[in-house]
């Protein structure tokens, strides 16, 4: 009797071969031929069987591969069997059917302490890169699931005890789903077991509920850019400068002919989303790209490096921002004309041009691969402008009458009122003695890095003229009947604004029932938060906080420890609801909402992001936070005690809902 033992090879005609030649952990193999099995009279059959594994002692079973489950399908049925007389059985009773294959492959394994499925990729949200890995554990009968992060880290656990988590050596999963990942093309479902020392794989399949979306739009842009629910008068402008002034001319330059009557931008939700076709085309030489690019479109690995940010480039883009910067400062209020109103609001529309060029190359491309390798937060001087840092030490000082006469405005949309209008939320920022800390090191402010601060500020200071005009627009049009309030104004698209002044009508598409349900959904979509990424026009990383995690795990930022109820905040809108003490939830955040965020007692952020300045603002003020919590905004609720203990990386969540005081929202 001849029983062929299966070694790696990469051209072999077994699965199970090919496997073991990638490095997979694949169990000792044999392939057993019907002739050879039928010819042996039952004991032979057993003692040849029994002297196989010599690895393994008597504690051990097999693995029958009986073949594919269903015609066409490429898994195997496996039969366990848990002695050598019931594999030699089995063999006779495969062997002697009518249609009985020609050979099968057995397998040897000690007994197991655990046995499950690892998914490379998450098998239910398309939008995560995240592993699943779901099985049972040895005294344990309940299935159950444990997730890793891009990073490798557990991010969630289904079961205290007796977990998966806790039964099988951390590094030996991650060694798997990284063989796995190298290995193929496609996201895999990887059957195992664990023997209590070591990690088997029993097969691999390709997972078939995980398509690549044909369409892709991520709620991230550049650094900084669109952080919040917009306008539509505010996304018709800022979102064509960069079409116009930075993706257009890029796309020509790279000869993306695919691009070339593709829109980089939508908005839903009153959120601006971006085309990830775009970042798709940036990441084979960008890798600051890779992170905005869908888990099923990535690379195996960002790119290596990323095209040289010129000296001469750096002084280019310098004198182009002073240049703009004394258009911006000379910037004079027309008189409350028609034509002059019009023709001031096209002066600073090319402004906004002229200024987005620059600052998408430094949002989308410079200031992203430069920070791709950058593992702590940058200092807030280089993320803050003067405004927002003065106002922000201020109040760590414990002062407050800075606060009440400040220009500030949380966001460069214009329907964002400055502090010193009334009514604006200046009477919701607290003062709360923070002694400031120096980052470690205290790093030197990189040049992309300044630039694209003055870019902002300047973003910031054009949106403070637009609303000046905007708001004389507004004055003549409800003085003409055209409008009923000045702020309608922001909820008129482009084109609607250029039919309602060159017609001196109000377009069909803009009726006062209209921009009122506009305003409605507006505020209703900065309060609630919107899905991160929207793929073949479905919504994923969305719950607004009905679906409650109990306990969520990210990476230590500040250690710390602190109870307190949590406070999502996805906009501006969300910012006079922070009380002192209050554990923030965040995830991309605009450099004005700091000095509201200084009230925390603790931070929680989605993302690891070292431009992040949630995450500055923890480091140098010493509040406890946590970062790359993912999915943590869509998995709270305001209002809800928590403890976050950032030493350990996690928030955890109180079961019981929170206490109705009879107050309505906001």
């Amino acid at each position: 009797m001849s029983i062929e033992v299966l070694t790696a090879d990469k051209q072999g005609s077994e699965n199970l071969q090919r496997w073991a030649a990638m490095g997979l952990p694949v169990p000792p193999s044999w392939r057993l031929h019907r002739e050879d099995v039928l010819d042996v009279d039952s004991d032979d059959l057993v003692q040849k069987l029994r002297a196989l594994p010599r690895m393994f002692d008597e504690d051990r079973y097999w693995v029958l591969q009986q073949g594919p489950m269903n015609p066409g399908s490429c898994r195997e049925s496996l039969l366990n069997l848990d002695s050598d007389n019931a594999l030699a059985a089995a063999l006779r009773a495969i062997f002697r059917r009518e249609q009985a294959p020609e050979h099968v492959i057995i397998q040897a394994l000690p007994h197991q302490k655990a046995a499950g499925v690892l998914f490379t990729r998450h098998p239910l949200r398309q939008d995560l890169p995240h592993m699943v890995v779901e099985g049972v554990a040895d005294g344990n009968s309940e299935r159950q699931r444990i997730i890793f992060d891009e990073q490798g880290r557990l991010v969630h656990a289904s079961h205290d005890r007796g977990s998966i988590a806790e039964a099988i050596p951390h590094q030996q999963i991650l060694a798997l789903h990284h063989a796995l990942k190298q290995n193929f093309d496609r996201p895999q479902a990887g059957e195992w077991v664990y023997d209590g020392h070591r990690l088997w794989l029993l097969q691999t399949l390709p997972v078939g509920s995980l398509p690549a979306p044909r369409e892709a739009w991520t709620r991230r842009a550049g650094t900084g850019l669109f952080v919040q629910a917009e306008s539509p008068l505010w996304y018709t402008l800022a979102a064509r400068w960069f079409k116009s002034s930075f993706w257009e001319p890029l796309v020509q330059k790279r000869g993306w002919d695919r691009l070339d009557k593709i829109e980089p931008y939508r908005r839903q939700h009153s959120h601006i989303y971006t085309n990830c076709a775009y970042f798709l085309a940036l990441q084979d030489g960008h890798p600051g790209a890779f992170r905005h690019v869908p888990p099923a479109w990535q690379r195996l690995e960002p790119a290596a490096t990323a095209p040289l940010y010129s000296s001469f480039q750096h002084t280019l883009d310098s004198v182009s921002l002073a240049a703009i910067a004394r258009k911006v400062r000379h910037w004079q209020k027309p008189d409350a004309t028609q034509e002059a109103l019009w023709h001031s609001l096209m002066q600073l529309d090319a402004l906004g041009e002229r200024l987005s060029k620059i600052e998408g190359r430094l949002s989308y491309l410079v200031v992203p691969d430069m920070l791709v390798n950058e593992q702590a937060p940058l200092p807030l001087q280089a993320l803050t402008t003067r405004t927002e840092l003065n106002l922000l030490l201020d109040l760590a000082a414990g002062n407050s009458l800075l606060a009440k006469q400040s220009s500030l405005r949380p966001g460069s949309d214009p329907v964002h009122a400055p502090l010193v209008e009334k009514p604006a939320q200046a009477s919701s920022l607290n003062a709360c003695r923070r002694e400031r800390r120096l980052l470690a090191g205290s790093r030197d402010i990189s040049g992309p890095v300044a630039l694209l601060r003055q870019a902002r500020a300047l973003r910031i200071a054009l949106g403070n003229r637009f609303r000046v005009l905007l708001r004389d627009m507004g004055a003549l049009v409800v003085n003409d009947g055209l409008l009923q309030h000045p702020d309608d104004i922001y909820f008129l698209y482009f084109d609607e604004l250029w039919q309602l002044w060159m017609g001196l009508r109000l377009p069909a598409s803009a009726s006062h029932e209209t921009i009122a349900d506009r305003k409605l959904r507006y505020l209703d979509d900065s309060l609630q938060g919107a899905p991160d990424w929207k793929m073949d026009q479905i919504g994923y990383g969305f719950g607004g906080g009905q679906r409650i995690s109990p306990l969520m795990r990210g990476q230590t930022l500040v250690a710390g420890k602190v109870e307190g109820p949590i406070r999502r905040v996805c906009s501006a809108w969300m910012l006079n609801r922070v009380q002192p003490g209050d554990i923030v939830v965040v995830d991309q955040v605009d450099a004005s909402w700091l000095p509201w965020l200084l009230q925390a007692g603790g931070i929680v952020i989605s993302q690891q992001d070292p431009a992040n300045p949630a995450a500055s603002l923890a480091v140098e003020f010493g509040i406890p936070a946590i970062w790359s919590a993912s999915d943590v905004m869509h998995s709270v609720q305001d209002e809800r005690t928590a403890t976050l203990d950032a030493e350990q990386g996690t928030l955890e969540l109180q079961t019981s809902h929170p206490v109705d005081t009879g107050e309505e929202d906001e």
